[in-house]
């Protein structure tokens, strides 16, 4: 009430300065973040146009429905047995549950300011992806993880945040030729970053907007765009297919199982897991191997126990063995004694195989490529994490499909049915869903789940009508990463979900003049 009086130009740079605090903590402050959704409340409580506030949201149906899944996820919490885990987990969530709302409530920012907003998240985007390269360029080894260059938010996060700029810069008027230099830089850098920061859902999220660009194309009434987006389409599913048969057929065996030899060079017995699918770099892992001649030979090498760990949790032992293998080479005496200095140095660092020496995506799909064929054991690959998560999640679902188990108990649930089942996954790699729809399915059933597809698919609709390209993409960025992820489970994942959909389902249409 105290800001009553305020003329609509000083409100709008009240609303313009929260959401420069959300994006600033978006990228480079949980502290600014949290705080930004308080800054709101207050506005709204300063302008007291409260009636206004509380006609804007009862005209936007897709804020009524995102209210009324909130209401049921809330409530969820009087079946829950466990109480105190689902007050933290809604303590957690102020910012999903709160910032649409008042961001709806509050008078409509302009789409000259909007755009503002996007233009300066794509900059600060760039910059904090050169401060992140520079960083790591700066402090690089061999042995370093890629995913501690995104120095202030999750990597995972940020590749979300890279894929977003990326389509901004991409639907920027640009009239100027400095405009339209600094714009093409901007996508140039960034595309180098998707690439070199090997984050698989990144990249993957990327060829999915792309794909929904050209399935929007199939409609525009200019045929020639239509019969380019249907052969853009062809071709990435036929490379798609390709990248998939290549990734199949890249490691084959390259030695005839019935020519394992018997015994070491030097007469001791080999031992050799024939059962075992496990391979690296095209050799079988679980063959060739003489523990007593690898134990002895290395300590000649080096004074690393091969019964220790590498800072990655990984034991040298293991290390050892995919390394000789990623050569080709025999786990014996004769097989360390063809490494080279350089070899001996990359496994005391800890790198696994020869092929972890290589930069970019190429990395991670090779990382990919030995998982999938490293069943056995899915400790340490994300990708089998991801699968004893969802398996795990959809057993728990099917006992409690209706209504879910509660958002307080959802965290315990799981942890009992990896005991139930038996889960190979050690207690630190026990996670939750990463899927945010089997997330929402445990904790609230089947009810809960089918509020949040409405909302998704009514704000879809609502976008799709106004013919605004830019949030289709925003949302399809989203929808991609609820597949693989829990967003909506970290304050940037939910900040950046609640924030972007509320100045986007706002009553009047972004229109970007490229559209």
């Amino acid at each position: 009430m105290f800001l009553r009086k305020t003329n609509p130009i000083n409100t709008q740079s009240l609303l313009m300065f929260g959401c420069l605090m959300v994006i600033i903590g978006l990228l480079f402050s949980k502290a600014i973040l949290s705080l930004s959704t308080a800054y709101f409340i207050i506005i709204f409580i300063g302008l007291g146009n409260y009636s206004e506030g509380f006609n804007r949201i009862k005209k936007n149906k897709s804020l009524l429905l995102f209210i009324l899944f909130i209401g049921f996820y809330i409530t969820s919490l009087f079946w829950s047995e466990l109480i105190l885990p689902g007050l933290s987990d809604l303590l957690s969530k102020c910012n999903l549950i709160l910032l649409p709302i008042v961001i709806v409530a509050l008078p409509v920012l302009s789409n000259k300011n909007k755009l503002i907003i996007l233009q300066l998240f794509a900059g600060l985007v760039i910059v904090e992806s050169i401060i992140n390269f520079g960083t790591f360029q700066l402090n690089f080894s061999p042995d370093k993880d890629i995913r501690t260059m995104s120095l202030f938010i999750s990597h995972i996060r940020f590749s979300l945040f890279v894929v977003f700029a990326i389509f901004i810069l991409i639907f920027q008027k640009k009239t100027k030729i400095s405009v339209k230099i600094i714009v093409w830089l901007g996508l140039t850098w960034l595309l180098f970053y998707t690439y070199y920061a090997q984050v698989l859902s990144g990249v993957l999220t990327c060829i999915v907007c792309f794909l929904v660009l050209l399935i929007i194309g199939l409609k525009n009434p200019n045929k020639w765009v239509r019969i380019c987006s249907l052969s853009s389409i062809a071709i990435i599913i036929l490379i798609s297919i390709l990248g998939v048969f290549i990734i199949n057929n890249s490691t084959p065996k390259k030695i005839n199982i019935k020519s394992y030899p018997t015994y070491t060079k030097l007469g001791h017995l080999y031992f050799h897991d024939t059962i075992s699918k496990a391979m690296e770099n095209g050799y079988p892992l679980n063959c060739f191997i003489n523990e007593q001649e690898l134990d002895s030979t290395w300590k000649t090498k080096s004074d690393i126990a091969l019964n220790s760990f590498t800072k990655n949790d990984f034991s040298y032992h293991s290390v050892l063995i995919r390394y000789l293998t990623s050569k080709g080479l025999t786990k014996d005496a004769e097989g360390i004694n063809k490494l080279s200095n350089l070899d001996i140095k990359n496994i005391e660092l800890g790198i696994p195989s020869i092929l972890n020496l290589k930069t970019g995506l190429q990395n991670r799909v090779n990382e990919l490529n030995f998982e999938l064929n490293s069943r056995e054991n899915p400790n340490g690959h994300s990708i089998l994490h991801r699968i004893e998560y969802w398996k795990t999640g959809w057993s728990i679902f099917k006992k409690n499909w209706l209504i879910g188990t509660g958002i307080g108990d959802y965290k315990e649930s799981y942890q009992k049915e990896y005991d139930n089942l038996s889960s190979l996954l050690e207690p630190k790699n026990r996670l939750e869903s990463h899927n945010q729809f089997l997330g929402i399915a445990i904790a609230t059933g089947t009810i809960g789940l089918l509020l949040f597809l409405m909302h998704i698919t009514n704000t879809f609709r609502t976008i799709w009508c106004k013919k605004d390209l830019l949030p289709i993409i925003f949302l399809s960025i989203c929808v991609a990463s609820f597949l693989v992820e829990d967003t909506l489970s970290t304050l940037a994942g939910m900040s950046f979900y609640s924030f972007f959909i509320g100045l986007f389902i706002t009553n009047n249409s972004f229109n970007n003049e490229n559209n």
